[in-house]
C-alpha cells in the first residue's frame, strides 16, 4: 500500500515520490532532498543523526555532511520555512535533525484518493491551477472533473473544482448564474463528504463573499479554516482577496504575505501582492513585485496583466499595451485592458472598434459587464459606465479598482460601493 503523509498543508507521496502542497501543486525537489524528507517524516518527532540520514540518502556511497545540510536547506526552502522558524525541521546540534511537525500517516492520508488515477488527474489539476488563466484553467477544470468522476468520494478535488467554477466567472469566461450553482454544488459536496475539510471551509468562504457579498458568513468560515488548519496558506490568501474586495488594504496584504510566508514557491501569492499594492494605488510597490514575480515566470499572465495597468494607471500607455500584448491567457479583467489602453492612449477610435466587438461578443456569450464598464470609463462614457456597473452580476473589486477613479464622486457609483461593502450577511 502507498505509503502517504500529511503535514501542514502538505501530501508527502513516498511511492509515487510526490510532494503536493495546494497552492504550489506538485512542488519540485532533488531526489537527495526527497529522500532526506521521506526519512525525517517517517521518523517524525524521533532525532535522525546524520549519519542514518547520509545511509538512508546515500547508502554505500561516501558523502561529506555539507551534502545533507543542503538538502536539509533545500527542503527549508520549499516546505516554506524561515531562518529560525523550525516549523518542520528542527536542527539538533552535533547530533542530526528532528521533523517536528504533526503528521498524519495512512495506507492513503485522508485527503488524497486511493485510485491512482484519480489521484494523478488530481496533481495534474493542482499544478495548471498554480497559474490560473485561459487554457490552465481549462486543463485544471477537466483534470478536476476526471479526479471526480473517477472517484466520486474524493473531496479535496471538489474543493479544487469548486476553485475552478468561481475562477470561470472572475476571469469572464462564465456567467455567475452559470458558475455559481456549480462552484456550490462542488463545495458543498466537499462539506458532505469531509466536514472537517479546512480547504472545504476556505473555498466556500471565497464563493460566498465574492459572489454573494455575504462577509459574515464569509469570516465565520475562513475562522473555521484556520481553527482546523492554522497553516493552511490558501485560508489565508483567500481571505486576503477577499479582505482586498472589501477595501481593506492592509488587512488584505498582511494576509497574503502571510500565505506567501507559508508557501513562498507560489507564484499567485507573489503575484497577488503586486495587484494588492495596484489597487492601493502603490504602484511603484506593485512594478517591483510583479517585475520580481515575472523574472521567476515571464509567462505568467495574471502578474503580467497588472503590470501593464499599473504603467497604465502611470500614464505610460506605451509600455501598458506592450505588456497587454505578451498575454497570451484570459485572466480576470485582461478582455477590458487593451481597449482601455487604446482611449487612454488617445487611440479612441480603436478603442470604439474593440469595444463594439465586445458588445457583439456579448450579444453570444457572455462578457462580464464589470469589463465593459472599464471601458466606457476610458472612454469617459459616465452613463455607460454606470449603467453597466448597476447591471454587473459580478464586482470583485470595484470599492477600489482605479479604472473607476473618475466615476466616484458620481451618487449612483457610490450607491454601488455601499451596496457592496455593506454586504449581504445572513
Amino acid at each position: 500500500m502507498a505509503r502517504v503523509y500529511e503535514f501542514g498543508t502538505f501530501a508527502l507521496d513516498v511511492g509515487r515520490r510526490v510532494l503536493l502542497s495546494p497552492a504550489h501543486g506538485e512542488v519540485p525537489l532533488p531526489a537527495a532532498a526527497f529522500d532526506t524528507l521521506a526519512c525525517l517524516v517517517e521518523h517524525a518527532g524521533d532525532v535522525v543523526d546524520k549519519a542514518a540520514l547520509l545511509q538512508a540518502v546515500w547508502p554505500g556511497v561516501n558523502v561529506e555532511e555539507n551534502n545533507l545540510a543542503h538538502s536539509v536547506s533545500v527542503l527549508r526552502r520549499a516546505l516554506g520555512e524561515r531562518p529560525g522558524d523550525d516549523r518542520f525541521i528542527a536542527t539538533v546540534p552535533n547530533r542530526g535533525y528532528r521533523f517536528v511537525a504533526k503528521v498524519v500517516s495512512r495506507a492513503t492520508a485522508s485527503k488524497l484518493s486511493a485510485d491512482a488515477r484519480a489521484y494523478q488527474a488530481y496533481v495534474t489539476g493542482l499544478s495548471a491551477l498554480t497559474r490560473p488563466g485561459g487554457g490552465n484553467l481549462q486543463c485544471a477544470l477537466r483534470a478536476f472533473e476526471d479526479a471526480v468522476d473517477r472517484d466520486p468520494d474524493f473531496a479535496l478535488a471538489y474543493v479544487r473544482l469548486a476553485h475552478c467554477y468561481a475562477l470561470l466567472s472572475v476571469f469572464g469566461v462564465e456567467g455567475p448564474d452559470q458558475a455559481l450553482p456549480k462552484a456550490r454544488a462542488s463545495v458543498m459536496r466537499a462539506l458532505e463528504l469531509a466536514p472537517d475539510l479546512a480547504e472545504a471551509h476556505a473555498q466556500f468562504a471565497h464563493v460566498e463573499a465574492l459572489f454573494s457579498f455575504d462577509w459574515v458568513a464569509s469570516e465565520r468560515s475562513f475562522h473555521r479554516a484556520l481553527e482546523l488548519d492554522p497553516h493552511l496558506a490558501l485560508a489565508y490568501h483567500h481571505m486576503g482577496v477577499v479582505q482586498l474586495a472589501q477595501g481593506r488594504i492592509d488587512d488584505a496584504l498582511a494576509s497574503v504575505r502571510r500565505a506567501q510566508a507559508l508557501e513562498p514557491l507560489a507564484l499567485i501569492f507573489s503575484a497577488n501582492i503586486g495587484m494588492i499594492h495596484y489597487y492601493a494605488r502603490r504602484y511603484d510597490d506593485a512594478i517591483a513585485q510583479l517585475q520580481a514575480t515575472l523574472a521567476t515566470d515571464s509567462g505568467f499572465d495574471h502578474a503580467r496583466a497588472y503590470l501593464g495597468r499599473t504603467y497604465l494607471r502611470l500614464g505610460e500607455t506605451r509600455k501598458a499595451i506592450e505588456q497587454f500584448g505578451r498575454c497570451t491567457n484570459v485572466t480576470f479583467g485582461s478582455v477590458a485592458d487593451l481597449p482601455a489602453a487604446y482611449a487612454l492612449g488617445g487611440r479612441r477610435d480603436e478603442s470604439r472598434a474593440a469595444l463594439e466587438q465586445l458588445l457583439d461578443r456579448s450579444r453570444h456569450r457572455y462578457v462580464s459587464l464589470y469589463d465593459i464598464a472599464i471601458v466606457y470609463a476610458a472612454l469617459d462614457d459616465v452613463e455607460q459606465a454606470l449603467t453597466s456597473l448597476e447591471h454587473a452580476r459580478e464586482l470583485p473589486f470595484v470599492v477600489l479598482d482605479p479604472a473607476f477613479d473618475a466615476l466616484r464622486c458620481e451618487p449612483r457609483f457610490q450607491h454601488i460601493v455601499a451596496r457592496v461593502v455593506g454586504g449581504n450577511s445572513t
